[in-house]
């Protein structure tokens, strides 16, 4: 049994005929299903459960990275495959997972192509893509038995599955996570690592950290949308989910 949630920019009428198209190829395909729709009455995190409830075997996410991101952060505890149909801009996920646009993506979900990915995980928060510190001077990251900080700006990242194209690879079925420590490049900082020092982004393979912030409740962004404070517990939560992908992924 299929089950699609749509996001509630989709009501935009400009979504009307590639929805139509899309429920037509998914009826042709014979993987019609369930539609729910987001509304200000209707939460993600109820619509999933909702799913769930009905032991939908397949729950299908339209919309872009946000609405995946959190519909997977309430299903990782379940036996539901996810797919995703992308609809509009912010598809970097989707592009990742090798899922085409808006109608094409019904093909990809037919023939469902399953991955056992994982997931990380945040103070019991899953994450599919990365965790964002923005201000590493702010925070120490105590991983592999080492402390990290920083004297001067810069950013860091823990990192599951890749956004943005550069010479750091993360593999979501490597079983570990990646902390990225990113000095700002202006100001070319030291950062403190290991009793040692770097003037360049350093990468660190990781299955477990703790992010701890001097003084204060510091914001990290989970996946871009979703906002954690410190003290963050993180960890590797290995082939955690279950997704459709294309053949095109950018993993194997």
């Amino acid at each position: 049994m299929y089950t699609y949630i749509y996001d509630s920019y989709l009501n935009d009428k400009k979504y009307q005929n590639a929805l139509f198209r899309i429920e037509s190829r998914l009826l042709e395909l014979g993987i019609n299903g369930r539609i729910e729709k987001l509304t200000i009455l209707k939460s993600l995190k109820e619509l999933v459960a909702d799913a769930v409830d009905r032991k939908s075997e397949t729950l299908v996410i339209v919309g872009n990275d946000e609405t995946l991101t959190r519909a997977i952060s309430f299903l990782p505890s379940h036996n539901t495959i996810v797919g995703m149909i992308p609809m509009g801009p912010k598809n970097e996920i989707a592009e990742l997972l090798g899922i085409p646009q808006e109608v094409d993506a019904c093909d990809t979900v037919s023939r469902r192509i399953i991955e056992h990915i994982d997931l990380g995980k945040a103070n019991g928060q899953y994450f599919l893509s990365r965790l964002e510190i923005p201000d590493m001077t702010k925070v120490k990251l105590e991983c592999n038995g080492y402390s990290i900080s920083m004297s001067h700006s810069g950013a860091a990242f823990i990192c599951n599955m890749d956004l943005q194209k550069g010479p750091v690879r993360c593999n979501p079925q490597d079983g570990v996570l990646e902390a990225v420590i990113q000095p700002t490049e202006d100001h070319r900082s030291f950062t403190e690592v290991f009793k040692k020092k770097f003037s360049h982004s350093s990468v660190f393979p990781i299955t477990s950290a703790f992010l701890r912030g001097f003084g204060e409740n510091v914001p990290v962004l989970a996946d871009g949308y979703t906002t954690l404070k410190t003290p963050v517990v993180i960890e590797i939560a290995p082939k955690q989910l279950q997704i459709i992908v294309g053949g095109r992924r950018s993993f194997s």
